[in-house]
């Protein structure tokens, strides 16, 4: 496997970030941005904000119970005076106001406090008051490669958003994951639309959906990329794999994206990789008119302020 080029410690990286620190560094020389959390009355999301702020990575807006927020701020060690609150004590209004700064450009970023990711994007995509734009959003989930020898960022969508999307959704959601990673310095995306098994059989759709993805992608309806499928999960990660099921493409054994055909599939897999591969996670909702941030209220602080970083990377 050719190896990655040298650089100076501290140093950004020439080409695609190839990991989660790399992609804090990046998004701590950019100018600074403004984070809202909804519902910010959670002890996470507060040390997430806390950390972002001390990194540099954005400046945070708590819209919520301005005093469980501070009560929850000086458990932390934090004083609430360095802090901008809003004070939204009922839920809904909470959220509603956290959407509204971001549509009115007084912030950049939405994330999720101590409310539910449903709740949430229930009021992003409201009609007349959310953060439409006609795009599907969709969820990237980021983490580090675990495979030694080969430092880069493998994606996971859609573990999110879209129950069980269809053609015309994995158009989009590939689309949106995509995006992510040319932001990232990925020229050339490669990306593995799994299945089950590596052959198209009609009696199980996503096959059928992968090999349509993969053509259109030939056709060019994605730009520069390589899209390959059905594979099976190992054949996306495994150059081994690859080479004794006798499977040739510039994919095999080396995706950066991998595209799962459900949410049930894609979001066990992102929850093992996070709790079982000790790797550092970060992942983010695209297709709105601004980044936006669900991380499980189960997750660590790190998590979510990887996630701020990702977010921040989204903003133009």
């Amino acid at each position: 496997m050719e190896q990655p080029p040298f650089r100076m410690p501290g140093s950004l990286p020439i080409g695609p970030l190839p990991s989660m620190e790399d992609l804090r560094r990046k998004a701590r020389s950019l100018p600074t941005r403004i984070v809202v959390i909804a519902a910010a009355q959670d002890d996470v999301a507060l040390e997430a904000a806390a950390v972002a702020e001390e990194e540099g990575l954005a400046r945070c807006v708590l819209v919520g119970d301005q005093h469980r927020i501070e009560a929850l701020l000086w458990d932390l060690g934090r004083d609430p005076a360095g802090f901008q609150i809003v004070n939204r004590q009922e839920l809904h209004e909470a959220v509603g106001t956290a959407v509204g700064l971001v549509r009115e450009g007084q912030g950049h970023i939405l994330m999720k406090g101590k409310v539910t990711s449903a709740d949430l994007m229930r009021e992003v995509l409201h009609r007349d008051s959310g953060l439409r734009t006609g795009r599907l959003l969709s969820d990237v989930f980021l983490f580090d490669s675990p495979l030694p020898g080969d430092p880069r960022l493998i994606g996971i969508t859609d573990g999110g958003i879209n129950l069980a999307p269809d053609l015309d959704a994995k158009v989009q959601i590939l689309s949106n994951a995509l995006d992510v990673y040319r932001t990232l310095g990925y020229e050339k995306p490669k990306v593995a639309v799994l299945s089950a098994i590596e052959t198209v059989n009609p009696s199980l759709p996503s096959t059928v959906d992968a090999a349509d993805l993969a053509r259109m992608a030939r056709e060019g309806a994605f730009g520069a990329c390589e899209v390959s499928g059905p594979l099976a999960m190992d054949l996306a990660v495994s150059e081994e794999a690859a080479r004794r099921k006798g499977v040739e493409t510039a994919v095999a054994g080396a995706a950066d994206i991998l595209l799962f055909p459900s949410i049930e599939s894609a979001n066990i897999a992102a929850k093992t990789v996070q709790y079982m591969a000790g790797v550092e996670v970060g992942h983010v909702v695209v297709g709105a008119a601004a980044p936006v941030l669900i991380p499980s209220r189960a997750e660590d602080s790190r998590a979510k302020t990887n996630a701020v970083a990702l977010g921040r990377l989204m903003v133009d």
